[in-house]
């Protein structure tokens, strides 16, 4: 059995994204962030216990903008050169975005979510790249309508990577009402604070698996683990 937690940073402002990131420090957990903007909370953080990946929006390419996909992910791939992994927002992916990722020099993608599976695989793709699915994340938890009372997967055995949002762990989301409500005040953190749940919900659960002493890994770890065995 192994557990990796994953951040999707989806432009959270500093004091939104310093909550979660104080949690994972505080437990000593291991995590892997994908970023999708510099910010000085990124730069000094312990690779041993954080991996940095990057997280392009290609959604404003079905709205008009002209640009290549390659240009959407270009600056992120200057900002952290040495990010491995990379997830689209709204896991976006395609054969064609596969073959770009591995040109500009990434080796795992993780954007297929297979909710609540418990038979998650590490599959190798056709240009040398990995795919590491997900099977658990905030959003879909609470539009599925689930209680928060616990994630709804076994962990006593397989692979489980659960995805988690800083703006989620902040307000303590349990409902999609909720985000819907606070979502016009994403940038402004003290507005955004009075919209919290005092009750169960996101931050109370992920506080809860940092808790567990399951066997924790980064993204990257999973990928080399799974590189030597499929030598």
């Amino acid at each position: 059995m192994k557990v990796a937690i994953t951040i999707d940073v989806d432009w959270a402002p500093d004091k939104v994204l310093g909550q979660t990131l104080e949690l994972f420090s505080k437990a000593g957990v291991p995590c892997t962030i994908f970023a999708t903007h510099q910010t000085p909370l990124l730069k000094d953080l312990d690779p041993k216990q954080f991996e940095i990946g990057v997280h392009p929006n290609f959604n404003p390419l079905f709205n008009g903008d002209k640009r290549h996909p390659a240009d959407v992910v270009s600056p992120l791939r200057d900002a952290f050169p040495g990010a491995r992994g990379i997830r689209s927002h709204s896991s976006l992916v395609s054969n064609v975005l596969i073959e770009m990722f591995g040109e500009m020099g990434f080796q795992y993608e993780s954007n297929v979510c297979l909710p609540y599976s418990q038979n998650l695989e590490v599959l190798p793709l056709w240009n040398g790249m990995m795919r590491i699915p997900f099977n658990w994340e905030d959003y879909l938890h609470f539009s599925f309508g689930k209680s928060f009372r616990d994630t709804g997967l076994d962990f006593s055995e397989g692979l489980h990577v659960l995805n988690f949002h800083p703006v989620h762990v902040f307000l303590n989301t349990e409902t999609r009402e909720r985000y819907e409500g606070a979502r016009p005040f994403y940038q402004d953190p003290e507005h955004l604070y009075g919209y919290r749940n005092l009750g169960r919900g996101t931050a109370t659960l992920l506080e809860g698996l940092l808790n567990n002493d399951f066997p924790f890994a980064k993204l990257e770890d999973i990928f080399n683990e799974q590189q030597v065995e499929f030598q």
